[in-house]
């Protein structure tokens, strides 16, 4: 049946029925599978991990497992932008082919009306389905005796509002291209886009500028990227009972988004219509409807694709290219941001034939923009590399030469000023780095109070003549390193005073290459736990454990000393501390309060001189089962 024949003379409608149900019929398919797909995410899912036997018998717990494990799936954005994606291509098909194009807008309808109908027809694709699904879901909810169906209402709500935005930004993208595989390419674009160009930005940041590490930290700012921000910030959390593990319901957290998303969404559909209404049929099977936008599409392909490949192929020879890496990348630049300039033009063209004086002098004009930008963070124009946070600003503070030393607050001047005299030292740290002579890589890392991290990484020279000046910053952090209290923490783990010790071995060897691993009794564990304790006081573990300063491998123990503890401080590990501050202090009161298990593996060697006395004393060493260094251990073998 023809479109002339299906559709009557139009007035002044904005919605046409016969149209709506031509898309309808013509493009069940793709309903039919966002239908099935939700039967399984939502319906199913919860049938199946409320019958669960791992749940447990208590049905108050196990319903709000069932639904939180069947709404973690269900909140996913991908699913949702995909179809999106997928139904707006479908029915607005007709704008990618001069012929459909032509014969559509022949017919006796006016384009407001061809705009209305077709997308409510693509996003009542998705929404029906949603509304049946949520139906089927709260019966099984009844058949089941599950009593939180308001979740799904929630579901419903959030699953509509995040399909009104990811269609709407779906639609826009159909009305800037007469291309149907760019569409989607452009969608994907558009959901990536800032996080991409911050990653890549940050990415040259730290290729170029001394010490300057993990530079961007994602934050607020990544809501221009939806579907990252939605997968990062709409969460499902249980709650529980204070003191118990008692879950008591369910929260959504990041469910304000769909609000700001759904404001973003009417713009979008507002922007597509008033774009529609002056979109050249003569553009079906372009690149993009406009030409005005064709400069944003080159630059934008020579930006992205340039930095890159520039970026891809400085960290492929970092290893070998010990030098300042910023002339490598801007050779980098200029040769791949000309490759993907006129690799754009050839697709907005649809020809070979591109390399014209006006592209030629807009790709050196664009070699330059590129070139100047990369310099102004060479230069530290933005005051990246010099920066150093005020001590007002800091919450936690952290140095990382051979292990994570935490600065308590009444030091953040002392960590500062520490800091300062590394970046005025850059040229002479930054040569003995390069020449691959006597240094160490130390971090400075802070934790502020606005919610962000700070790190920077530099070469430290840690030569016995820096070591042996006082006032070098080298001297200063192994200092820093040596205190008794710190060791301990870094040895026992942190919190050690609250450690409840309750299993400890040492390894054993003999001269004939056997090994044993000896269990310590509950005495003798005790014993040799302050043991322990006395050598860290009297400096003995300090060649082994500060790796910047500590003699060859060889000369430590083969043997090692592992113990197993609980613990009720839950901060245990410095490293794990160091890595994941934020989690250990966002603790809850109750998980404050669970005991967990602990543990720590002791390397020994022979300065601690306390440990193998008292390993002599109880009989656990003796002329048989020794304690032996690499060294020993290498002879040993070879015989």
């Amino acid at each position: 049946m023809k479109w002339g024949v299906l559709i009557m003379k139009s007035k002044t409608s904005c919605f046409n029925l016969t149209i709506f149900r031509k898309n309808f019929t013509h493009y069940w398919p793709l309903w039919a599978l966002y239908l099935s797909y939700l039967v399984v995410v939502i319906p199913l899912n919860l049938y199946l991990n409320i019958t669960n036997e791992y749940y447990g018998t208590y049905q108050a717990s196990r319903q709000y497992m069932a639904m939180e494990n069947t709404l973690k799936t269900g909140f996913l954005p991908f699913p949702v932008f995909l179809f999106a994606v997928v139904m707006s291509a479908a029915v607005f098909s007709y704008l990618y082919s001069a012929r459909n194009a032509n014969m559509i807008h022949a017919l006796p309808v006016n384009r407001v009306e061809l705009f209305v109908t077709n997308y409510l027809s693509g996003i009542s694709f998705m929404l029906i389905p949603q509304l049946l699904i949520f139906v089927v879901s709260v019966l099984v909810c009844v058949a089941t005796g599950i009593t939180c169906m308001q979740y799904l209402l929630l579901w419903l709500v959030y699953t509509a509002g995040m399909t009104f935005f990811a269609y709407s930004l779906a639609v826009f993208m159909a009305m800037m291209t007469g291309q149907i595989f760019a569409m989607p390419v452009y969608f994907l674009i558009a959901n990536y886009l800032y996080v991409g160009s911050m990653y890549l930005i940050c990415s040259l940041i730290q290729l170029v500028s001394y010490g300057v590490s993990d530079y961007w930290n994602p934050g607020a700012s990544c809501i221009l990227s939806p579907i990252y921000y939605l997968g990062n910030n709409l969460r499902v959390k249980r709650v529980t009972e204070t003191g118990s593990e008692l879950i008591t319901g369910l929260t959504v957290n990041g469910g304000y988004l769909i609000g700001i998303y759904s404001a973003a969404a009417v713009v979008l559909l507002a922007a597509a219509c008033w774009i529609y209404g002056r979109r050249q049929l003569e553009t079906a099977g372009d690149m993009l409807s406009f030409g005005v936008m064709k400069p944003v599409f080159r630059w934008g392909a020579a930006l992205c694709g340039g930095f890159m490949l520039s970026i891809w192929v400085a960290e492929l020879f970092k290893e070998y290219q010990r030098s300042d890496m910023y002339l490598w990348i801007i050779v980098c630049i200029v040769i791949f941001g000309f490759l993907c300039f006129f690799i754009a033009e050839m697709l907005l063209e649809k020809s070979f034939k591109v390399f014209r004086k006006k592209r030629v002098a807009e790709w050196a004009a664009f070699s330059v923009v590129a070139v100047v930008f990369l310099s102004l963070f060479k230069l530290d124009a933005f005051g990246i590399e010099r920066y150093v946070p005020e001590e007002s600003d800091i919450e936690a503070a952290f140095i990382n030469m051979d292990y994570p030393v935490e600065v308590s607050a009444e030091e953040f001047s002392k960590m500062t000023a520490v800091h300062r005299a590394v970046i005025e030292n850059k040229k002479v740290y930054g040569k003995m780095a390069s020449e691959e002579s006597g240094y160490y890589y130390t971090t400075f890392r802070y934790y502020l109070k606005d919610g962000s991290m700070t790190e920077r990484r530099y070469p430290l020279p840690v030569t016995e003549e820096y070591r042996n000046d006082a006032s070098s910053p080298t001297a200063v952090i192994l200092a820093w390193e040596s205190r008794k209290e710190l060791l301990k923490e870094l040895i026992l783990g942190k919190d050690y005073e609250e450690n409840q010790y309750y299993f400890g071995s040492v390894e054993l060897y003999a001269e004939d290459g056997r090994s044993n691993a000896r269990v310590l009794a509950s005495e003798e564990l005790e014993m040799v736990i302050a043991a322990v304790e006395r050598d860290i006081e009297e400096g003995n573990f300090n060649d082994y454990y500060l790796s910047s300063i500590a003699p060859k491998e060889e000369k430590r123990y083969m043997n090692g000393l592992s113990l197993n503890y609980f613990n009720g401080g839950k901060l245990h590990d410095i490293w794990d501390y160091f890595h994941n501050y934020r989690r250990y202090h966002g603790q809850s009161s109750n998980e404050e309060t669970i005991m967990s298990d602990g543990g720590s593996y002791i390397v020994l060697g022979p300065d601690c001189t306390n440990v193998i006395r008292v390993l002599e004393e109880l009989g656990i060493t003796d002329d048989i089962w020794k304690l032996i260094t690499y060294e020993e251990y290498q002879e040993y073998t070879k015989t």
